[in-house]
């Protein structure tokens, strides 16, 4: 706090006098006195330490002083605050929209005020000032006046929390997320599995008649949300990820990481979903580049019959 002081004086000092030279101002906490002194080095190399007349400069010092201290202590606070949430990083948050500037949406998170920049909105939704609204922490920001943190709603973790909130078994550990694909405001796709026998991990996070799932739609402005069960078997999994579409048969090319898939023909535009979007959010799922046909009865049967 002492140097706080100190170094906040000299600042205060060289703006009102403009002295020559490096600045230095020791301050005596018994007396009050203030040693004020400048170092010049000369173009020879020499050093000259004057002393500097501080009388005039007292009343202001004051003023400095206490102001230097408040920054200070302000500063701790805002710092104290980041630390603890840093320690939440990744965690669910609820807050109140505070103002919406340049399309960046500000929260009021109590102690922190959180940041959401239009690349963590979820594209479409309409926020409003004084609404209530979840979020998930991501990382402190830079900000010397308050504490801020970067939120969001777009992100992969925005869902995983949001699941684990809505289904007990995935914070109990007997159901798994094991990979999340996602293009915020149109569809996700989770991946899930079960370590405890006979518990449908999709079932689970489906909920009694649908109502965890329900809840999730209701959070994510109603963008899409597939839930599939994971397999270590990949021709299953990307099976299951190009979902709602049937699949015939996939193959998989793993020097490659190629999937190709065969699909009935009535089938093949709900593979690809609209602008590649579902056979898109599968190969990110799963990690494979998924090449989708139509099924080799479709082609024959299509091959053979007669034109016009």
């Amino acid at each position: 706090m002492l140097h706080t002081v100190e170094g906040a004086l000299a600042i205060a000092y060289k703006r009102a006098f403009s002295p020559e030279g490096e600045l230095t101002v020791k301050l005596d906490t018994k007396t009050g006195a203030l040693d004020v002194r400048s170092r010049v080095v000369r173009s020879d190399g020499t050093v000259d330490v004057h002393e500097l007349p501080s009388e005039d400069f007292k009343r202001m010092a004051a003023q400095t002083a206490k102001h230097a201290v408040l920054r200070h202590i302000h500063d701790l606070e805002r710092d104290k605050v980041l630390r603890d949430v840093a320690e939440h990083r990744g965690e669910l948050a609820t807050g109140v929209v505070d103002r919406i500037e340049a399309g960046t949406v500000y929260v009021d998170l109590g102690r922190a005020e959180g940041v959401m920049p239009p690349e963590e909105q979820i594209p479409g939704e309409q926020l409003q000032p004084g609404r209530p609204v979840l979020v998930v922490i991501l990382e402190p920001q830079h900000n010397r006046r308050q504490a801020q943190v970067r939120v969001s709603r777009a992100s992969r973790a925005f869902v995983h929390r949001l699941l684990e909130a809505e289904v007990p078994e995935i914070k109990a550990g007997t159901v798994q997320i094991r990979a999340i694909a996602r293009e915020p405001g149109l569809r996700t796709k989770i991946a899930v599995s079960s370590s405890e026998p006979g518990l449908d991990p999709v079932g689970a996070c489906v909920g009694p008649k649908g109502v965890r799932h329900r809840a999730i739609l209701s959070e994510l402005a109603n963008e899409h949300v597939d839930i599939v069960p994971w397999s270590e078997d990949s021709e299953s999994l990307v099976a299951a990820a190009l979902g709602p579409a049937k699949v015939d048969r996939v193959t998989i090319d793993r020097m490659t990481r190629t999937a190709t898939v065969l699909v009935p023909r009535n089938q093949l535009s709900l593979a690809i979903g609209r602008d590649g979007q579902n056979a898109r959010l599968a190969a990110k799922l799963t990690g494979y580049r998924i090449d989708i046909k139509p099924s080799e009865g479709d082609a024959a049967a299509e091959a053979q019959a007669p034109a016009g």
